[in-house]
């Protein structure tokens, strides 16, 4: 990501970090208890912080300096819940930064967007899809995998491009052709986290920890 080399602004530096320490504290302090419940959602829970590490190291760099790259924050977010997002994808960021060699300074705005931010937005559209809509499966698994991927990592690639350009010289009309390729690479990422999750909560339903099988599966009456 371009934000892990290039300085930023340090009006945005210094309200990253703010926004960063204060939801890291509430993420802790929401999740001290059964933060991990078992001993596979550990594994998976690790699994994803190195997972996403790697897709953050592997971005595609434009001419003009910006990067493309699938986010996974998403997943995470919808997998996990907010609290365990949090923190999970903020040790992602700083093994990424080690890794890349990033900038320390910018963690602050750099986790702000990629941690913080995604797994707000993830879980209340989760919520508001479980309030809403009828609760079965397979609802669930489209409207979290599909929909709130998409929601998600759109808003997610559009602001981290917009947030790169505020320290690059990059005519308008080249960062809108950015962000449009960047929306569409976001359907992808969406299609392939749909795939993901769905054989998630169908395989392994106890790694899912935002699934709730009483919810979403009623045990059927006795005749």
């Amino acid at each position: 990501m371009s934000m892990l080399h290039v300085p930023a602004p340090e009006l945005l530096v210094a309200v990253g970090w703010v926004v960063v320490v204060v939801a890291a504290w509430l993420a802790v302090r929401t999740g001290r208890v059964a933060f991990l419940p078992t001993a596979q959602a550990q594994h998976a829970w690790f699994a994803a912080i190195v997972a996403v590490a790697m897709l953050w190291a592997m971005p595609v760099r434009s001419p003009i300096g910006l990067d493309f790259g699938l986010l996974g924050s998403a997943l995470f977010a919808i997998v996990f819940g907010r609290a365990r997002a949090i923190v999970g994808l903020l040790a992602a960021l700083a093994l990424s930064t080690t890794l890349e060699g990033g900038s320390w300074i910018n963690f602050g705005i750099n986790g702000t967007v990629l941690a913080v931010l995604p797994a707000w937005v993830a879980t209340a559209l989760q919520r508001q899809l479980e309030r809403q809509l009828p609760h079965n499966v397979f609802v669930f698994i489209i409207g979290n995998g599909l929909f709130v991927t998409l929601v998600v990592t759109a808003c997610t690639s559009a602001l981290m491009m917009l947030v790169s350009t505020l320290a690059l010289d990059a005519a308008p009309r080249v960062v809108a052709d950015h962000v449009a390729y960047l929306l569409l690479l976001a359907w992808g990422e969406a299609l392939i986290s749909g795939m993901l999750f769905s054989a998630l909560v169908l395989f392994t339903p106890q790694l899912v920890l935002t699934y709730h099988q009483d919810l979403y599966l009623p045990r059927r009456r006795a005749q």
